[in-house]
């Protein structure tokens, strides 16, 4: 038999060997790139020999050469196919077409397990090559191989194995990475396994998702729709499981990098407003908040907001006191924009606040967030800081005032009452500023202490509005309905403490500030005694332990009165108190109840409480025992009246038996104060630390000792004189 090859007029024989027809069907399936199909003549009375090499004649049925020239139909007959040979398709005059590149969440590379060739010519030589010899090897080598199962926490390079290919051989395990690391586009391709290609056509997937939120932040665009685009996404994010997506494909740095490019040094209210929330949001997580923290207009973009703001200019507090349209349109602010703020004021009470009655407030979103990343701020920060501290502080004493005539202390906001005090933002400010002064802060470009720093940056009176938003906090205490509002009190009390601990130490300019106030004193020395009779009855219950920090401040204040300023001593001896006083309305300045006793002897009260308990009682006893101790040393010494009010009030028999207990004690807590300060000090040589925070720990605890030493040596001679 004959078989005619090639166009019409054209003939080639050449004798063929006849195959069954599934092996023809599956050759044709398996034959690369696209061909023309070629019309075959069989001859009349062509044969085929058959394996056993017998003769088989063949029907003879004549096909035309080319029934489309001839206008007769096709033929219904199934054409025989046959596999076409490496040297025909080198000889074929028609050439396949390239492969069009397809879009794949992976990159430009398909596959992370061969390096397919793009272009017409390798394709056909790659399959002429390896058709045969890949066809001998099984799935599992090919895998092998190839490296599909090495796992991609494996730290070590992949060494692939040998192939049993006799054409594929690689020359070294170094050119068979560097086929791997580049594809046939040149792309680096560092995928290893399908966990991470299915990882990287995820976060791709999820950013083609997101990507039409970006488009209303453009630059050209209007205010407007950034504000729309921009509420829209905080709205996401307010969903937990866009949350979780977001954060695992870095969805808030692209954000904010939009964000600030729209913002461009722009200062606009709403717009300024969004931007804070969505702040607030990424402080939720500590990474999110870190990776945001490291673009370089993070921080100084959140100050810029918050230099901007005060209580009558915070569109958020307006907003929640339902302040009327024309308040709104002195800012600018139309009907329409006041409906994006409520939205915006919902998803903030909701998502930040819980949906309890605290009240949101741009100042507060700003203050939150940088209150969690104190070591990216700078001394350049503080001033604006304090600024905002300030301003929110001059709101105090007349809410105080109102209380006093019978008003509520701090009143929901409404139309009457649209200026409201921010106990959050406080509370976050104060966070600030000690952060500030225990050296917590960037302190690259610090000259100096940061309390000196800080007492240059300061105005005159912070110290007494300090000290007026404790008295408020310690009323707010026994007003609040709410555990919320309950807990935020004690926030900014303890906070309010600590900074004015933290100013007064050592520094008889920040102690006189403070004590210049009459009520000074009196609400301190109130504080720590209200504190110590809970902390007593709780019995190391939760709230007991943060009564027992907030006794510790309050009687770390009084410690720094007494050793910088001499005029203490007789000021508790004068001024009175009622260790049970209520702290009703008439006594939210200092205290005005009836069987009211000197400070000097409640405090010694507050030492004999400790004396009773045993020597083997919980640490806390201890050290308060030998604080409260060198507190009445301190305040007796060198003083016959106040010895003469404290020496009644302690247990014993005799007035040298009374100082001699009084001495134990002080010795007692002198020694486990060295002990403590070798500790910090020998873990501070150890780790060899350079900054000059620690160097000075060291010399604070060597001030303390000496004023231990002096208390002990006072008593002491006092002992000798009355014996």
């Amino acid at each position: 038999m004959q078989r005619v090859y090639g166009r019409r007029g054209r003939r080639t024989t050449r004798p063929v060997e006849r195959k069954a027809a599934s092996d023809t069907d599956d050759t044709d399936l398996s034959s690369p790139g696209r061909r023309k199909r070629r019309k075959i003549n069989v001859g009349v009375g062509s044969t085929t020999v058959r394996t056993d090499g017998s003769p088989n004649k063949l029907p003879q049925t004549p096909i035309p050469d080319s029934p489309h020239a001839k206008g007769s139909p096709q033929s219904s007959t199934p054409t025989r196919k046959r596999q076409v040979t490496p040297d025909e398709l080198g000889q074929s005059p028609s050439k396949p077409q390239p492969l069009r590149p397809m879009k794949t969440y992976a990159g430009p590379s398909r596959s992370f397990l061969v390096t397919l060739p793009m272009s017409s010519t390798d394709l056909d030589g790659f399959h002429s090559q390896t058709q045969e010899d890949m066809s001998q090897e099984s799935y599992t080598d090919l895998r092998n191989r190839w490296g599909v199962d090495k796992s991609e926490d494996d730290p070590l390079p992949f060494e692939p194995a040998p192939s049993p290919s006799r054409r594929l051989k690689r020359t070294s395990s170094a050119s068979f990475r560097s086929s791997q690391s580049l594809n046939s586009t040149g792309v680096f391709n560092d995928l290893k396994s399908i966990t991470e290609l299915r990882n990287k056509g995820e976060s791709r997937r999820f950013v083609d998702e997101v990507g039409y939120l970006f488009e209303g932040l453009e630059t050209p665009s209007a205010i407007a729709l950034w504000r729309t685009s921009a509420l829209e996404i905080v709205g996401k994010l307010c969903d937990p499981d866009f949350n979780r997506r977001a954060k695992a494909f870095d969805f808030y740095v692209m954000t904010w990098d939009k964000l600030s490019t729209s913002r461009g040094g722009v200062s606009d209210k709403i717009f300024d407003a969004i931007i804070s929330f969505f702040a607030a949001l990424a402080a939720r997580d500590a990474h999110t908040l870190g990776d945001l923290s490291r673009r370089p207009d993070f921080v100084n973009t959140l100050v810029d907001i918050l230099v901007s703001l005060h209580d009558k200019t915070d569109v958020l507090s307006l907003t929640a006191a339902n302040a009327p349209v024309t308040e709104f349109k002195s800012f600018g602010i139309s009907r329409s924009e006041i409906l994006v703020l409520k939205k915006l004021s919902e998803m903030v009470s909701m998502e930040l606040h819980g949906g309890s009655q605290s009240q949101p407030s741009v100042r507060f979103l700003v203050s939150h967030t940088l209150a969690v990343l104190p070591a990216s701020l700078a001394v350049g920060h503080l001033n604006p800081i304090l600024a905002s501290l300030e301003s929110e502080l001059s709101l105090v004493e007349p809410r105080i005032t109102a209380y006093l005539s019978g008003l509520s202390l701090l009143p929901v906001p409404s139309e009457l009452c649209a200026v409201t005090l921010s106990l959050e933002h406080l509370e976050s400010c104060l966070r600030l500023v000690d952060s500030f002064l225990l050296g917590q802060w960037s302190t690259t470009d610090l000259e100096g202490d940061p309390a000196v720093v800080f007492r240059a940056a300061c105005v005159d009176g912070l110290a007494s509005k300090v000290l007026s938003l404790c008295v408020l906090s310690q009323a707010q205490l026994r007003e609040s309905e709410s555990e919320d509002q309950h807990t935020l009190a004690w926030k900014c009390l303890c906070g309010a403490l600590q900074v004015l601990t933290l100013l007064s130490h050592g520094d008889l300019s920040w102690c006189e500030a403070t004590l210049v106030e009459d009520y000074a004193l009196p609400f301190v020395a109130l504080v720590a005694i209200r504190s110590q009779s809970i902390w007593l009855e709780s019995e190391g219950d939760h709230s007991g332990g943060e009564t027992l920090d907030l006794l510790c401040l309050a009687l770390g204040l009084l410690m720094n009165w007494a050793t910088v300023s001499d005029k203490v001593s007789v000021l508790c001896r004068e001024q009175l108190i009622n260790p049970s006083c209520p702290g009703n309305r008439s006594c939210i300045w200092a205290c005005q109840c009836s069987k009211r006793q000197s400070i000097l002897y409640c405090l010694t009260e507050l030492y004999v409480q400790h004396t009773s308990i045993s020597e083997d009682a919980p640490p806390e006893n201890s050290f308060l025992r030998g604080y409260t101790a060198v507190l009445i040393g301190i305040l007796i010494k060198g003083n016959t009246a106040s010895l003469n009010v404290v020496l009644p009030a302690l247990p014993g028999e005799s007035s040298s038996s009374k100082l001699r207990s009084l001495i134990y004690h002080c010795h007692t807590f002198l020694d486990s104060y060295k002990q403590t300060g070798t500790s910090l000090n020998e873990g501070t040589i150890s780790s060899g630390s350079r900054d000059p925070r620690d160097r000075r720990k060291g010399s604070w605890d060597k001030s303390g000792e000496e004023v231990v030493r002096g208390v002990i040596v006072s008593l002491e001679s006092l002992c000798t004189g009355r014996s």
